[in-house]
């Protein structure tokens, strides 16, 4: 009798067992989170900076994050100054300094950049912000936008491209690669020199943002939010988990 009412009990606490490992609330040892069998994921720990029971939620594939608001100046093959902004944008390499553009092949500047081989990088401040706004909402193509904004294209005299007096931060690039994604083309540009305004300096020759009042271009929303608040050094920051 004990014999048969062993081999019960360890058929019900098999299928206890596997039950819960079929069911959502196993996460198991992979460390891929997308190839474990949960619906969500729940931060079950109040750790600092985390917050407890917090649902993540998908939004699907799509491009919603903050980006940089870079205003890329270049000259058309009749010599023109343009300007547009872009926020496709980052820094790409530190070896030779590089960053990166994407354009859509639709834009004046894509036709630009492989005309002249070169282009600059304006970065403007949050005062600045409507003028950024204003070239990247028409197309060079249509008319002169220096003359609509009245902003001062400058000749580089490093690389084959314009940039705007007014703007406080610029990058002159020469095109080094160019890559086809998808709906955009990156354009890979080796930095050759920076030019900035004094004004937005630090005391050992670094640059303040706080003093830069720069600002990100938030997609989806159509909205630009200004940065700058210091909330830290890297290193003291991560002194703070590493001393726990």
């Amino acid at each position: 009798m004990k014999k048969f009412m062993y081999i019960g009990l360890f058929f019900l606490i098999s299928s206890l067992v596997l039950a819960f490992f079929k069911s959502d609330a196993w996460i198991g040892q992979n460390d891929d989170i997308g190839q474990q069998p949960v619906s969500s994921l729940i931060l079950e720990n109040n750790k600092e900076g985390q917050t407890a029971g917090q649902t993540k939620k998908s939004l699907g594939a799509r491009p919603i994050l903050p980006s940089p608001v870079w205003v890329i100046g270049s000259y058309d093959k009749n010599g023109r100054s343009n300007a547009m902004t872009s926020a496709w944008a980052g820094i790409c390499s530190s070896r030779p300094p590089c960053v990166a553009i994407s354009l859509r092949k639709e834009t004046y500047t894509y036709g630009n950049i492989l005309e002249k081989k070169a282009f600059t990088i304006n970065i403007p401040s949050e005062s600045q912000a409507a003028y950024a706004a204003y070239f990247g909402s028409v197309s060079g193509r249509d008319l002169n936008k220096f003359e609509v904004t009245g902003l001062t294209p400058v000749k580089s005299e490093i690389v084959d491209a314009p940039y705007i007096k007014e703007f406080p931060l610029i990058l002159e690039c020469k095109l080094k690669q160019t890559l086809e994604i998808g709906s955009h083309t990156m354009f890979i540009g080796e930095i050759m020199d920076i030019k900035v305004d004094e004004s937005i300096l630090t005391e050992d020759g670094g640059l303040d943002l706080e003093k830069l009042k720069g600002f990100f271009f938030l997609p989806g929303r159509g909205k630009f939010y200004r940065y700058g608040e210091l909330l830290g050094d890297v290193a003291a920051l991560a002194r703070k988990i590493k001393e726990k």
